[in-house]
């Protein structure tokens, strides 16, 4: 076998309820990507978690070969890992000024104690599952200058989504009742006065919203220019109009070859329609363009 590299990673990023999740799960069936699950992030450095990945990971593009109420395609899914974004990893590896939970890490990179031992565990994962490719996703903030720093030929996908429907899709999650609902979840990023201006905001859960929404859109803009990064913007509208064209294009962009496990997967995914945004009230939508503009 070759030498594991992190040659080409394939990063997704973009805000929550944007598709990211969604569509990187549809491309991770892939073959050739390697990605993480909840084991990884409990135990990074275990080769017998990596061995168990490389054999329940199977299951996962199994289940896609099942009729979708069968009871092999239940089990195939209850016991195959499922993606995730490693959270408590990055921040296990990550200095205190590098947050992979809320902060923007804005100009931040990677230090070179940080590229050694992050790419040890990474390159590991990769060869014990023999995967050819490295795959992440990353919901909230983009992160594109620590990142690239860290792999400096990474492929990003940006997944992104109509204001209004992703600030809808956000307020209506239970967890953000207790994350960004009344008070600002991402930091690290937010001058003086955009503090005071979210101050008259923050009992204003759409307009509060919006507001954190459009920081993220607007840093990761900023990103894309100041590191120059190999990157390809799925829209979340296009996706849901066109879904085998759009994960075509996407293929095509990674470098990675058609694959049946992905059209399968594509086949078993519920892609709603994004246009629940019609059922907010009017003021609710005028808002979320006020403080969020539609690119």
């Amino acid at each position: 076998m070759n030498v594991p590299s992190l040659k080409k990673p394939l990063i997704f990023v973009g805000p929550p309820c944007s598709g990211v999740s969604l569509i990187s799960n549809i491309v991770f069936h892939h073959p050739a990507l390697c990605w993480l699950d909840e084991n990884f992030e409990k135990h990074p450095t275990s080769n017998f978690q990596h061995k168990l990945f490389k054999f329940t990971s199977k299951w996962r593009s199994k289940s896609n070969d099942y009729p979708t109420n069968s009871l092999m395609s239940a089990l195939a899914n209850d016991f195959s890992p499922t993606p995730t974004e490693a959270t408590l990893f990055w921040d296990l590896m990550t200095r205190d000024d590098v947050d992979f939970y809320r902060g923007f890490a804005r100009g931040k990179l990677a230090s070179p104690m940080e590229i050694s031992e992050i790419s040890k565990i990474l390159e590991a994962r990769v060869a014990s599952t023999e995967k050819e490719r490295l795959a992440l996703r990353f919901t909230g903030p983009a992160r594109l200058c620590y990142l690239q720093s860290l792999f400096p030929d990474a492929k990003f996908v940006h997944v992104t989504r109509d204001p209004a429907s992703t600030v809808n899709s956000i307020i209506s999650s239970q967890e953000w009742e207790f994350q960004g609902k009344s008070m600002l979840w991402w930091r690290g990023a937010y001058s003086l006065q955009e503090l005071a201006q979210y101050d008259l905001l923050r009992q204003h859960a759409v307009a509060g919203t919006a507001f954190q929404l459009n920081k993220l859109l607007q840093t990761t803009r900023q990103e894309i220019e100041e590191v120059n990064a190999d990157l390809l913007t799925v829209n979340y509208e296009d996706f849901v109009a066109n879904p085998q064209q759009v994960l075509l294009n996407l293929l095509e962009f990674a470098e990675l070859d058609p694959d049946l496990n992905v059209g399968r997967a594509l086949k078993r995914s519920e892609i709603r329609c994004s246009n629940k945004v019609l059922k907010m009230p009017a003021t609710d939508i005028n808002t979320v363009y006020t403080w969020c503009p539609a690119p």
